[in-house]
C-alpha cells in the first residue's frame, strides 16, 4: 500500500502539468484583443432639449485608470454641445501627469497613460461648472471595440455601439 502512495504523490506533477495549458488558454482566450484605435467618434444626444431649447453642456471623458489626487477626477474635454446632438473624436491616446516632490526636494513625475482600449465613463456638466466638482455619469465603454458609439447626456444611460458620425 505504501509503494501504491508513493506512485500516486509521484504522478500528481505530472498532473498537474496538464492543467497548465488548460489554464493558460483560458486566460489567452478572455484577455482583451483591443488594440488602440484612432477616429472613434462619440454622438451625442442633449437630453436637456426642451422646445427648441438646449442648454449648453461640457462633454467630459473618464479614463478608467484614475489616479488618487486631492484636485478630483481626471478627465477628458470632450467638446461643448450646444445643439440636441454633437460628434466628437475621441483620442486614441491621453496622458495625465502627476508633479511631487520628494522627501529630498527632487521633483517626482508619474504618468497616467490612457488609451482607447481601457475604458472610459462619460459625463456632462454646463460650461461654466469647474472640472474639479466633475464626475462620471454614466458606465464605462471601451472606445475601440467599435467605431462608432452614440450616448445621451445628462444621464445614466449606456453608451452604444453606432455607425461612425462626422465632426
Amino acid at each position: 500500500m505504501t509503494s501504491l502512495r508513493n506512485r500516486s504523490r509521484a504522478a500528481a506533477p505530472f498532473r498537474s502539468l496538464q492543467i497548465v495549458p488548460l489554464v493558460l488558454f483560458a486566460t489567452i482566450s478572455c484577455s482583451s484583443t483591443n488594440e488602440p484605435r484612432s477616429g472613434v467618434t462619440l454622438l451625442v444626444t442633449n437630453g436637456t432639449c426642451q422646445g427648441g431649447h438646449c442648454d449648453s453642456l461640457r462633454v467630459l471623458g473618464f479614463p478608467s485608470n484614475q489616479p488618487l489626487t486631492p484636485g478630483g477626477f481626471w478627465s477628458l474635454d470632450l467638446g461643448l454641445i450646444t445643439a440636441s446632438e454633437a460628434c466628437f473624436t475621441l483620442p486614441r491616446t491621453a496622458a495625465f501627469h502627476v508633479f511631487g516632490v520628494r522627501p529630498d526636494g527632487t521633483m517626482d513625475t508619474t504618468t497616467f497613460t490612457w488609451t482607447s482600449a481601457k475604458s472610459l465613463a462619460l459625463g456632462a456638466q454646463p460650461p461654466s461648472s469647474s472640472r474639479f466638482q466633475a464626475n462620471p455619469s454614466t458606465p464605462a465603454f471601451v472606445p475601440a471595440s467599435a467605431a462608432g458609439w452614440q450616448i445621451t447626456v445628462p444621464g445614466g444611460s449606456q453608451a452604444t455601439p453606432s455607425s461612425v458620425c462626422t465632426p
